[in-house]
């Protein structure tokens, strides 16, 4: 078993399953529980070693968003958008923001998130409609970014705006205390991983220093495939968080039928409920092994590891939403009444397929990869 998935699982099973009914009861951010992430050590396990990380690789992604997700899928979320975030600034930011980035997130478990997506583009979150105007020190930005991961509770948020006057793509990365910068936290009201606080962000007139300015050079960073570094981690976290919770769905949904009680046996003696909980262990199991061989695939980066990473993303998502449809019919009266977690599971898997990219979008990506056309 991957060690980090095993490290990342106790810490889930102590600090983050037992609090996973109450997250979305109350639809608040887990605020405690990200601390705990943070004082254990998971915010900086991306970070290389010689700077007070522990060097780990896309494999840890991958694995630490599963098992966060089998306790939690808006905790796996959250973990998840952090290190989309700060794979991105270690890959393309300069060395003084690098640098500064890894101090607040070694010494001060300081926690990123992404802002990409807006009202007007939905997913295709390159397209911004934000305006920038820049300055020798500073830059004001204005614009709303529409459903960010962690919104008003993350330190820092790495934000995309239109190319520079010079055609370059530009990042930002915004510290949470940034003049002009608010969040609209009343918006949210998501039907699934309802504690994730996925609002608006606004930015007016919002003063920004220039050293927070991030230049995408693709070429200097060697990246192997054609899409970013950051939407292959957003990816795999996504695979792993999906693939995670249809492992809590199987385990959800064989605990009613062996619990579920008549005179002279289960629900689990009912030849159709067994029928049902094969199907939901087959799309566990069809999701946690795609995800395996992508990670394999993406750390050896074999040619395909792209394909099958947004395939990994594909299965993991549209296998969490059988897997609970499933689990509802076994659940039946009580679940449709919310006793016990499979009706929050079904909302939870539900999210899945609307997040960038899109599982549309990702099979049209697939589709021209494998027929040898450009997929972006």
């Amino acid at each position: 078993m991957n060690k980090f998935y095993t490290r990342a699982k106790e810490f889930s099973n102590k600090h983050i399953a037992p609090y996973a009914n109450q997250i979305d009861e109350e639809g608040i951010f887990p605020r405690d529980i990200m601390d705990l992430v943070g004082e254990h050590g998971f915010f900086k396990l991306i970070i290389p070693t010689e700077f007070g990380g522990e060097g780990a690789g896309i494999d840890a992604q991958a694995y630490v968003s599963q098992a966060f997700g089998e306790g939690s899928a808006t905790v796996g979320l959250c973990y998840t958008m952090h290190n989309v975030a700060l794979k991105f600034i270690l890959t393309f930011g300069n060395e003084e923001l690098k640098q500064f980035i890894i101090k607040e997130v070694v010494e001060n478990n300081k926690m990123l998130s992404l802002a990409r997506s807006e009202f007007g583009t939905g997913v295709h979150v390159f397209k911004s409609e934000s305006s920038v105007e820049t300055f020798e020190d500073h830059s004001i930005i204005n614009g709303t970014k529409s459903m960010i991961t962690s919104a008003n509770y993350a330190d820092y948020y790495l934000i995309s705006v239109p190319n520079d006057k010079e055609n370059r793509p530009v990042n930002w990365l915004v510290p949470y205390d940034t003049e002009g910068l608010s969040f609209k936290e009343s918006d949210w009201n998501g039907m699934g991983m309802r504690g994730n606080i996925s609002c608006p962000m606004v930015m007016k007139d919002m003063k920004i220093d220039n050293k927070f300015a991030v230049y995408i050079d693709r070429m200097k960073a060697k990246q192997k495939y054609p899409v970013n570094i950051d939407v292959i981690y957003f990816m795999t976290g996504l695979a792993g968080v999906y693939s995670g919770m249809t492992q809590t769905i199987l385990e959800a949904a064989i605990e009613h039928a062996t619990g579920r009680s008549y005179p002279d046996k289960t629900l689990a003696n009912i030849e159709t409920v067994q029928i049902h909980l094969a199907n939901i262990y087959s799309s566990m199991l069809g999701a946690k092994a795609s995800l395996d061989n992508a990670v394999e695939a993406l750390a050896n980066e074999e040619d395909d590891g792209l394909i099958k990473i947004m395939t990994a993303r594909i299965i993991a998502s549209e296998n969490s939403m059988e897997a609970a449809r499933l689990a509802m019919r076994i659940g039946g009266g009580r679940a449709y009444n919310k006793q016990g977690p499979i009706e929050m599971l079904l909302r939870d898997s539900f999210a899945s397929q609307v997040m960038f990219p899109s599982v549309d979008v990702l099979k049209t990506w697939v589709g021209r990869g494998i027929t040898d056309q450009p997929m972006i």
